[in-house]
């Protein structure tokens, strides 16, 4: 079976806010979402890819988690919600599990000074480069079929809080790597713009997660391919009202409230799902000091 690669990492990088949110509320055209996807979908985060067909998992995402670093309360607790998050927005089989060996997408909460090593023992020397001007790391590997088949992610909590970006690379590196892979310019705003401040999924992500989990979006497609499918489903969405509301919706994620945003409304008048942890919840202030510190 043939594997492929690709690496994507967080570049501390950014614009002005106001530049960006001046703009923020085009996003919900349709072709702007269209051509967001196909930015964040289609080619490889670094270096010129030939691989110009979007990835997506076939099987459940089995996640294996390994602390290298205090604070595993905290990481379990930040993680454990952004993981519920993504699981309520695309109804994908995810769940994390006790073994390595019955993973498939290998977490690594490390230091900075251990990162090196332990990417050149999980990914090989290769892989190691791209660590220069990245705060966090991914990789993700697919088959001849563009399904992904495995996914590794590396943060380095000192540099992520030195640089106020623990919170960030949790929820973007965990993203891309369900076959949203590079980060964009043009997409804003997202947590797949790395010159924006976003740390949080916006509504423009869910709208993109909700499109690539569709089962008539497959791995393996091509732009042309996609094109008439994104804007049928994009249409169907106009029409039921996920659009316009993708913001409220979105903000009641528990990372929101977790750090200190009120929780908005649950349009859907759903109860939230249970915390995948059983760790004890910590206070919006406990979260903001030690995320941002």
């Amino acid at each position: 079976m043939k594997i492929t690669s690709c690496v994507f990492a967080f570049i501390l990088s950014y614009i002005p806010v106001q530049h960006v949110y001046a703009k923020s509320n085009a996003w919900s055209n349709l072709d702007y979402i269209t051509n967001s996807f196909f930015e964040v979908g289609l080619g490889a985060e670094h270096g010129v890819s030939p691989n110009l067909n979007l990835r997506k998992w076939k099987k459940p995402l089995r996640i294996y988690v390994e602390h290298q670093i205090g604070d595993q309360a905290l990481h379990n607790q930040l993680l454990d919600a952004h993981i519920n998050q993504l699981v309520q927005i695309t109804n994908f089989d995810i769940r994390r599990v006790e073994r390595k060996s019955q993973a498939n997408v290998y977490y690594y909460f490390t230091k900075q000074s251990m990162l090196p090593k332990l990417v050149r023992t999980e990914l090989g020397a290769s892989v190691v480069e791209y660590l220069h001007g990245a705060i966090c790391l991914a990789n993700v590997k697919t088959d001849r079929n563009n399904h992904i088949t495995s996914a590794h992610i590396f943060i380095p909590v000192d540099q992520a809080r030195m640089h106020g970006k623990l919170v960030a690379c949790i929820v973007e590196e965990l993203t891309q790597t369900l076959g949203l892979i590079r980060d964009s310019e043009l997409v804003f705003p997202s947590i797949f713009n790395d010159k924006t401040r976003n740390a949080l999924l916006t509504g423009l992500d869910e709208i993109l997660l909700r499109l690539l989990a569709e089962d008539t979006v497959k791995a393996g497609m091509s732009r042309q391919e996609l094109q008439p499918i994104l804007h049928s489903l994009l249409q169907q969405y106009q029409r039921q009202g996920l659009i316009s509301t993708a913001e409220q919706r979105v903000q009641e994620g528990a990372l929101y409230e977790m750090l200190g945003f009120k929780r908005r409304r649950n349009i859907n008048n759903k109860r939230p799902k249970k915390p995948i942890s059983n760790a004890r919840p910590l206070s919006a202030s406990e979260l903001l000091k030690a995320a941002n510190n």
